[in-house]
């Protein structure tokens, strides 16, 4: 599912060299963060259309693997996922949380209240493929 978001909505803003070696870095969801408690899906018709949770960072909560299915995508999935990401991290004590956005999904963030905060490339496992996504952060 991760896979089929990324590769539809990241074309218009990357390079096709970058998504072919970002792509299975990005669609990987390691089986701590599924298991944690904190990794969320939206579920309809017993098919998962979308999945979205938080971590631990260095500076607090941190959004981790924002994804929803292109068939599903402008239904307001992406947004409940982050506003059950966001109730979960403010339960748990933390008080902002932080999120490294592809560059397509500044304007998403922006309109649920984060405020860019600089620039990051998120290394791919190819140096000649940086991945250049914006920090974002919000008060929860």
């Amino acid at each position: 599912m991760a896979h089929a978001c990324y590769s539809s909505v990241l074309i218009s803003h990357y390079a096709p060299d970058t998504l072919k070696v970002a792509l299975p870095h990005m669609a990987h969801v390691p089986v701590g963060l599924a298991q944690c408690g904190t990794y969320f899906v939206a579920v309809q018709d017993d098919i998962i259309v979308g999945a979205c949770g938080w971590t631990d960072g260095p500076r607090g909560a941190e959004v981790r693997k924002l994804a929803v299915h292109p068939d599903h995508l402008r239904k307001g999935i992406a947004r409940s996922l982050l506003t059950h990401v966001h109730g979960s991290a403010s339960t748990a004590g933390h008080e902002r949380i932080g999120s490294a956005a592809s560059l397509n999904a500044v304007p998403f963030y922006c309109a649920l209240g984060y405020r860019q905060t600089g620039w990051v490339k998120i290394d791919t496992g190819h140096e000649d493929a940086p991945f250049d996504a914006a920090t974002m952060e919000r008060p929860l």
